[in-house]
């Protein structure tokens, strides 16, 4: 079967700023490019005069394209040995007799010098010599320079006008979508103590509130709303969205009616059907996820529940005889963990019921849970953020989550029907407190890779952080095996110390053809992180690795990325379309940053995909895409998300450097359920590249 000849709408801009859909009955506007005097661009250019051959054939001896597992493998797989150390287990039981007694005790004993704990070491000490070094290495930075617009941009609301600390600070969420179809992005900022914000982008990156108008202003402002994400529930064309809550709150499901302004569309969708929340506890819900995982055209959701029922199971004295011996990962909470699953994860009768979910989208903007149904324990998990990706390159997209307390799982998609839980045989869930995710093709092998915010040490610290007897020993990094199995390279990358992580990404900030590593982290006891003292949690620096040979460093002060917040989402999304990567960075308890790339003009390009055969998933999430700069070397691979992140939801798009190419050879789109590539050759750089499914 030969690959298929793209039927593509392309997105020029001719003179005048304005961005034209090519290929459509009549020229439609798709928003105004604007670059502000002192952010030019030079990389912008119009393209040349005529029409462009996109669909050069395949030749039938070449055969179609190869499958997308492993084809494109590079060096030698990445290796490390996995650290062990042995903790004492003296202190557990007292500290995990409730989670926030755990919390607490990390955040009042840092910073006290009469505590027994290890030392945390402050991130300042731990990053002056290497920052020192790396700020004069411009080669290594590459000029990628991020610049605070936070308050131009008109994104000066607080998060809360509550004081927030320990678990009530655990959220703070962040979608971006097109939600006006006007080319650009914007916003959607969840809140606790005030209503949730929609902000519409001008396409200049400067953003108006229009929550009122719109009629989505979230869950009760008392408890407040969590995590966000925009997604066609109803398969009408125009973009809904989903609302989880803080406090006491439920989930709320908006209808959008094509003009830009929501109904609220909860009752009797299906997503109505959370227990109540019990008084003196609080919602937790901090996962939003869209995907179709069963493959019939309709997005489905994942919602993660945060249960604090199972810290408390694991101070169970019945552990006790637990040793560290025990323990192959050298923290004590894993081996508990694991006779926790051993005994089936008992619940007492008068715990609330786990708030997990796998909603099957059954059309017209109803849902039904089916997470027993394909064999989903949420009971036995503490989530925080799904992602769907297909690991095992077999067509169907497994599901990975991350989990505190030694519960992050790895779940095969058996044909869109049930999940198998494969945790264990692949070699991951490692991480004491999985909290962030991110998937992406981090050795450029085409296979996706998993990446995991944990709590850990800052800098070059080598001491795991003791949270009261029990140890946490920092991020993940796990290539992946190409057939469901991975490889712990996180030390060999250089990418375990991120200080107590939440949001992340992986991108080509610089669009130079080299991927960054990006993190926000914080945590406090203290109301909104106030008066926290220097080499605490609570005043993590934020992290920005970029590639030093085989591994990563961290360059964030030396590009611009000041932030010592308690961040939570981490949102990478084009604010003004001029082809590189912004940061939005959400805050507890302050307003969220907008850091805009004031990196130099570099060509990249930008590709997103519509599917008409799937009125419920235009967008092609879940296809992958291979961009080839050049015609002998390898791609770089992509696969078209919303998810991940932490409490995130980015643009369903991928973007890619291209450094001093002005086009690249070919593009290559696996759409979801298909073998065979449809191929695009010849692709100009420095566009907005919008591919159509052919019949």
């Amino acid at each position: 079967m030969q690959p298929r000849v793209a039927d593509l709408r392309q997105l020029e801009r001719p003179s005048g700023g304005r961005l034209v859909r090519v290929g459509d009955s009549g020229a439609r506007h798709f928003g105004r490019l604007h670059v502000a005097p002192d952010h030019s661009r030079s990389c912008h250019s119009d393209p040349p005069a005529g029409s462009h051959e996109y669909g050069r054939r395949r030749s039938a001896a070449q055969g179609p394209a190869p499958r997308r597992g492993g084809r494109y493998r590079v060096g030698p797989t990445l290796l490390m040995a996995t650290q062990r150390r042995l903790l004492p287990i003296a202190a557990f039981v007292a500290v995990l007799i409730t989670l926030v007694a755990v919390r607490l005790w990390a955040g009042s004993s840092e910073g006290d010098p009469d505590s027994d704990a290890a030392p945390v070491t402050s991130p300042a000490d731990e990053r002056s010599g290497a920052e020192d070094e790396l700020a004069v290495d411009e080669e290594l930075v590459g000029g990628i320079e991020f610049t605070d617009v936070t308050e131009e941009a008109g994104l000066d609301t607080l998060h809360s006008s509550t004081e927030l600390s320990g678990e009530s600070a655990m959220t703070a969420g962040a979608a971006a979508t097109d939600i006006d179809d006007d080319g650009d992005v914007d916003l959607y900022l969840t809140r606790v103590g005030a209503t949730n914000q929609l902000l519409i982008n001008d396409g200049r990156g400067n953003f108006s509130d229009a929550t009122d108008d719109a009629g989505v202003p979230g869950n009760d402002p008392d408890g407040g709303s969590s995590a966000a994400g925009f997604a066609d529930a109803d398969a009408d064309g125009d973009p809904d969205l989903v609302v989880t809550g803080a406090g006491r709150n439920g989930t709320v499901l908006y209808l959008n009616d094509g003009s830009g302004r929501f109904s609220d569309g909860t009752a009797g969708s299906g997503l109505d059907d959370l227990p109540p929340v019990p008084d003196g506890e609080l919602a937790q819900m901090h996962g939003v996820t869209f995907a179709d995982y069963d493959r019939d055209g309709r997005l489905d959701l994942l919602l993660t529940h945060w249960d604090d029922v199972i810290p408390a199971a694991l101070a169970d004295p019945s552990a006790e005889s637990i040793r560290a011996d025990d323990d192959p990962d050298g923290s004590l909470v894993c081996a508990r963990a694991a006779w926790l699953r051993e005994q089936g994860f008992p619940r007492a009768a008068d715990a609330p019921a786990n708030r997990g979910r796998l909603y099957r989208n059954e059309g017209d903007g109803r849902f039904a849970d089916v997470s027993e149904q394909v064999g989903l324990p949420f009971s036995e998990i503490l989530g925080f953020t799904g992602s769907f990706a297909d690991i095992d390159d077999d067509g169907w997209d497994d599901l990975l989550i991350t989990g505190d307390f030694c519960t992050s799982r790895v779940f095969r998609n058996v044909d869109g029907e049930r999940f198998e839980d494969i945790t264990t045989g692949s070699s991951v869930a490692t991480d004491e407190n999985g909290m962030g995710s991110v998937v992406r093709d981090l050795n450029a092998d085409g296979l996706p890779d998993w990446f995991i915010t944990s709590i850990g040490p800052v800098g070059d610290a080598t001491t795991t952080v003791e949270l009261g007897g029990f140890g946490s020993s920092g991020n993940r990094a796990f290539l992946n095996d190409g057939d469901g199995t991975f490889t712990d390279a996180t030390d060999q990358l250089g990418l375990r110390n991120g200080g107590w992580g939440w949001g992340a990404a992986i991108e080509d900030f610089g669009n130079d053809g080299r991927l960054s590593v990006v993190m926000t982290n914080g945590y406090s006891i203290e109301p909104d992180g106030a008066d926290a003292p220097p080499g605490t949690a609570a005043d993590d620096p934020m992290i920005f690795w970029v590639p030093d040979g085989d591994s990563f460093v961290d360059v964030a002060s030396s590009v611009g990325l000041d932030d010592t917040g308690l961040g939570r989402a981490l949102v990478p999304f084009d604010m003004d379309r001029d082809g590189d990567l912004d940061l939005l960075v959400t805050n507890i308890g302050r307003a969220p940053l907008l850091y805009r790339n004031d990196s130099p003009s570099r060509h990249w390009l930008t590709v997103a995909l519509d599917d008409p055969t799937t009125p419920g998933n235009r967008a092609g999430i879940g296809a992958e895409v291979a961009v080839f700069p050049t015609p002998d070397g390898p791609p770089v691979t992509q696969w078209v998300r919303t998810g991940g992140s932490y409490e995130s939801q980015v643009p369903a798009e991928i973007h890619v450097g291209l450094g001093g190419s002005a086009n690249v050879d070919r593009v290559e789109v696996t759409w979801p359920g298909d073998d065979t590539p449809q191929v695009l050759t010849d692709v100009d750089a420095d566009q907005l590249l919008e591919i159509t499914r052919s019949a």
